[in-house]
């Protein structure tokens, strides 16, 4: 009986820990930044032959936790609607003469994860159909919401910044640190010694 309690302890002990290290999605911080990307299938990992008609990088806006994606087209003739996770997208400017328009939407949730999107492309006497496409954000090394970073950009940028990245404009990619909570290892600690004190107390008595 005390091994079978034992057994369900320790399970249940594991169960809890890999709870609490499962990675959760982090929610960038307020900013504007430059971010790369590329448009895959959209059901494989595949570079879609629509990424053709995407310039990169992106713009990344994030207001209030309000996240908007703002994306530049090239070979507009060709491409006759474009929609986004919450239904088509809105169109900034458009230059006919360069075959370009720049368009803008709003993504809720992880931009780490691919963000599907919706086109209808045209080619004269070659294609005519709507087409899937998943976007892939490379948001790497963003800084977070309430981390440092933004504080910066609160205070009105730190020592050595210039004033377009104060005032939120394009800026490059922050290099981040470990990110990894130290609460977190000491959990795990915490729950190894658990177990071993466990084993150690409820161990078959020898002869």
């Amino acid at each position: 009986m005390r091994k079978s309690f034992l057994f369900m302890g320790i399970t249940a002990m594991v169960l809890s820990v890999l709870f609490f290290v499962s990675p959760v999605s982090a929610q960038i911080a307020d900013g504007t930044y430059e971010i790369n990307y590329e448009m895959k299938e959209a059901d494989n990992d595949n570079t879609s032959i629509a990424d053709g008609y995407f310039t990169k990088p992106a713009t990344l806006t994030v207001e209030n936790g309000v996240q908007h994606i703002q994306l530049t087209l090239t070979g507009i003739e060709y491409i006759k609607s474009l929609s986004g996770p919450a239904g088509p997208v809105d169109i900034i400017s458009e230059d006919e003469a360069n075959d370009t328009r720049v368009v803008k939407f709003p993504v809720d949730g992880d931009l780490s994860q691919p963000v599907s999107m919706d086109m209808h492309i045209i080619v004269p006497d070659l294609y005519d159909q709507t087409h899937t496409a998943r976007a892939v954000f490379d948001v790497s090394g963003l800084p977070e919401a309430g981390g440092a970073a933004e504080q910066e950009t609160e205070d009105g940028g730190s020592e050595g910044t210039d004033g377009d990245e104060a005032a939120g404009g394009a800026v490059e990619n922050p290099p981040t640190g470990d990110n990894s909570s130290i609460g977190l290892y000491v959990l795990l600690l915490a729950g190894s010694a658990i177990a071993l004190f466990a084993i150690w107390k409820f161990r078959p008595a020898r002869n």
